[in-house]
């Protein structure tokens, strides 16, 4: 039933249309040869006011107003309800419904015209600034080009040996845990092996933040007057890039304190920079060793 509901719901109007293309003449009395289809279509004063009433529907449903579109929509159909009428009164039904067809088409084209310009101007200068950025993605998919990670270089002029010093405190505080945990009596416990786990985990991203931090101040902050002033700052700096890899490699305490004290220096020559006064205090929190701060 309800198949042979939709058959005839698509098909009436479709029958409808062919008959109105097909005869025309039907439609009019034999003193009259203008058809309700070329009326609508090449008389100025309808066909101009069904593409101008057609445009302003469009503005209305681009407003995105809900009133606007529901009164331009209600607004058309009346005014194509009314011209129907007044056609069909004065001539025959079938020269308005000719006339309504035509008329319709010219509306809805010029409504859905205008709406698809609208939009296609705002969506091209989004999409346009898009595109570089996409097609130097699918060259990188393509050709896979070596990555660069930076400073936030605005310059934002914030740096500081503070985290590199934290990270080396925390690698050693990190190799006592490990040997504090070997000398457990059971190594076969989850215990040891969740805690050797960690430990060894945490060890390798300290170091590896240690060497980040370092980098940075070196390859950022330090210009030619500051390695003028401080030559050694780059044997400084090499010196500490592989003593953090070889605590990532081991587990030494020794080699982890040198780091440390590599820190140090490196932090008091950046202080000195500033010509800001540097000192040094024993961290209060495992391992207690001594760290360099500025004095403010």
């Amino acid at each position: 039933m309800k198949k042979s509901l939709l058959k005839l719901k698509t098909l009436s109007p479709t029958l409808l249309i062919i008959f109105l293309f097909s005869y025309p003449a039907h439609s009019h009395p034999s003193h009259n040869t203008e058809h309700g289809m070329s009326h609508a279509l090449f008389s100025s004063e309808h066909y101009l006011f069904f593409i101008f009433i057609g445009i302003l529907v469009g503005l209305f449903m681009l407003s995105r107003n809900k009133i606007l579109s529901f009164i331009g929509n209600l607004a058309l159909l009346v005014f194509l309800i009314y011209q129907v009428v007044s056609h069909s009164l004065s001539q025959n039904l079938l020269f308005g419904l000719e006339f309504l067809l035509i008329g319709g088409f010219l509306s809805l084209a010029a409504w859905r015209a205008t709406y698809w310009i609208f939009e296609l101007l705002l969506w091209a200068p989004k999409t346009l600034r898009r595109i570089p950025h996409q097609n130097l993605r699918y060259l990188d998919n393509l050709f896979r080009f070596p990555q660069a990670r930076a400073h936030c270089d605005i310059p934002c002029k914030i740096y500081d040996p503070a985290i590199a010093t934290i990270s080396a405190l925390s690698v050693i505080r990190l190799i006592d845990i490990i040997n504090e945990t070997i000398s457990m009596e059971d190594k076969s416990s989850a215990d040891y092996e969740n805690t050797m786990a960690r430990c060894v985990l945490r060890k390798e991203e300290e170091s590896e933040k240690l060497k980040h931090e370092i980098r940075i101040i070196w390859g950022d902050y330090f210009k030619t007057p500051q390695f003028e002033a401080f030559p050694e700052i780059h044997d400084l700096s090499h010196q500490i890039m592989m003593l953090a890899s070889a605590a990532k490699q081991k587990v030494n305490r020794k080699e982890a304190e040198d780091l440390l004290e590599l820190v140090n220096k490196f932090s008091e020559i950046f202080w000195s920079t500033k010509e800001v006064e540097t000192e040094r205090k024993v961290a209060p929190y495992p391992p207690n060793l001594e760290i360099v701060r500025p004095k403010l």
